[in-house]
């Protein structure tokens, strides 16, 4: 490796000139989606984020006004989120002086800093480990990265996914300047690792992979080296210590409330199949670029006969996999069947390793070219690894896929937030603050509201969390396996006596409508506010009284 391989520097003023170009390219393309995703009601402008981010709103607004980490506004708090760095990084942006409905757009613009951010370590990682001698090639990754829709839509959405792959890209970054440069990075990948476990718990996966290939990479060989892991270590051991001390006192539990929801009593082989069938479809919407970058990596991971570059790639093929598996083992995401999004939060953030072992693919074979010849075959597999990443030709829904790069229609999930909101603002007219109300959709109506909130899915409520699924899972039907929606008890939700049961769609999702008949609920005219028997009105289409 040359001495500005090493540093990461740029080798040319036109190299950073087009790291500026893609990054205002990023810049104006993500406004763009952050606008085209908020929308009007009653002429007024409301950003908002993904049903889960603005759960994690809710929590952060309630810390901010007193009721204490509580999405319910009542009761016992209980732990509804996995990302407890993220949830701490709304809480300032809700104390802010800003509308409700204005306060989703600061965490849109922090997740586009994140981005941003991500795209320069991308290819800071590129130059310092991933290039040949006359091969200097990073636009593919950083381009690749800055555009792949199913990261920029998680991201711009409220979602922790843009810090999850800055995180883990940066950890690779920093294993292999130990393992492959020699250098002592122990304590600041390990802190690292231990943001990363804040803020995922599951995250856990992804550092002890990095440690396991430090440790067997030989990077432990010095004394200085082992004496800076063991300070991390205790670093991170104190820090992940401290949050379940902090989770024990403060919720009473050993695991966030959503790890019960979602694992406990599911059968194994049924998160499996629902799992492997999921990864599958993304994998099959991407395979052009998977197919060429697996192949292609298996074979110089075999047969390359330097032992470093070996090494570099093993790290974030080794992450990739990993992610894989545990996509596969939870069953995958609750949205791939509902979604056009084409990889799901547990395999999102680390697609943009994928795409630096592509370009370092590219980098060895153009290693060999002329320099002219070499720029343009990193041209050529830019266009064509976007094409496969975007799903932009040959895939299932090539043509909403161009529409959604072009963001020429509204991101999906917007259209169906503005029906719920508008019906929240009605309900608001209609029963007091503080009145209890229970939803199925727990993220726009706790959060636009003071009321005490009952959650019917689980997520923020230990007894239905805990319950068995409401229809029996078996590997038959493992095809009705949504994770996070597939329990629910509404003899003990109307036990509650809520006023109002806000659903996320006309009808809702749940079997059972004696209950809610003989309990005297009838829907109100835009079909998603069931009313209690002191105030409801005309009932949807096909609803018995």
């Amino acid at each position: 490796m040359t001495a500005a391989a090493i540093s990461g520097e740029a080798p040319d003023r036109g190299s950073r000139r087009a790291l500026w170009a893609l990054l205002a390219a990023l810049a104006a393309w993500s406004s763009w989606f952050i606008f085209r995703s908020s929308f009007e009601v009653a002429g007024r402008r409301v950003f908002c984020l993904f049903e889960d981010a603005m759960i994690s709103m809710t929590y952060a607004r309630s810390l901010v006004e007193g009721h204490g980490l509580n999405w319910a506004r009542a009761g016992l708090p209980v732990e509804g989120f996995t990302h407890p760095l993220w949830v701490a990084l709304m809480v300032p942006i809700n104390a802010l002086p800003l509308a409700l409905r204005f306060r989703s757009l600061p965490v849109q613009l922090l997740s586009l800093a994140i981005l941003v951010l991500h795209v320069i370590l991308v290819r800071r990682l590129m130059l310092r480990h991933f290039t040949r001698a006359g091969a200097r090639h990073w636009l593919p990754a950083a381009l690749l990265t800055a555009f792949y829709y199913p990261l920029c839509y998680w991201s711009l959405m409220g979602l922790e996914s843009g810090l999850q792959a800055l995180l883990t890209t940066a950890s690779v970054l920093l294993a292999l300047d130990i393992v492959c440069g020699g250098q002592d990075r122990h304590r600041a990948l390990l802190l690292l690792g231990a943001a990363a476990y804040l803020l995922r718990m599951d995250m856990v996966l992804m550092v002890l992979t990095v440690q396991l290939y430090v440790i067997a990479g030989g990077g432990l060989r010095e004394p200085r080296q082992r004496a800076s892991w063991l300070q991390g270590a205790a670093v991170f051991s104190a820090l992940a210590a401290g949050y379940s001390v902090f989770r024990w006192v403060i919720f009473g539990d050993l695991l966030p409330n959503t790890y019960y929801l979602k694992l406990y009593l599911i059968p194994l082989s049924v998160r499996l199949l629902r799992g492997s069938r999921s990864l599958w479809e993304s994998l099959a919407d991407h395979l052009p670029l998977l197919a060429v970058t697996g192949v292609g990596v298996g074979v110089l991971l075999r047969h390359h006969p330097d032992r470093g570059w070996r090494l570099r790639l093993l790290l974030p093929a080794a992450l990739v996999l990993v992610a894989f598996a545990y996509s596969v083992y939870v069953g995958g995401d609750a949205y791939e069947m509902l979604l056009n999004v084409r990889a799901n939060r547990f395999t999102v953030y680390v697609m943009p390793l994928v795409f630096i072992l592509f370009n370092a693919l590219i980098n060895e074979a153009a290693a060999g070219m002329s320099p002219l010849a070499g720029r343009r075959l990193a041209a050529a597999a830019a266009v064509l690894g976007l094409v496969s990443a975007d799903g932009l030709w040959l895939a299932a829904d090539a043509a909403g896929n161009r529409r959604d790069l072009a963001v020429s229609r509204p991101p999906w999930t917007t259209a169906g937030q503005a029906p719920v909101f508008r019906a929240m603002a009605g309900l608001r007219e209609e029963i007091p603050p503080g009145s209890v109300v229970a939803t199925a959709c727990a993220g726009i109506p706790a959060y636009f509201s003071d009321f005490r909130m009952v959650d019917e899915l689980g997520y923020s409520d230990r007894h239905i969390a805990r319950l068995p699924p409401a229809l029996p899972l078996g590997p038959d039907n493992y095809q009705l396996f949504q994770p996070g929606h597939v329990k629910w008890d509404e003899a003990y939700v109307l036990a509650r006596r809520p006023a109002a049961i806000v659903r996320c769609v006309a009808g809702g999702r749940f079997g059972d409508r004696r209950l809610l008949r003989e309990a005297g609920y009838r829907y109100d005219p835009s079909g998603l506010v069931l009313l209690g028997p002191e105030r409801h009105g005309d009932r949807p289409p096909g609803l018995p009284r």
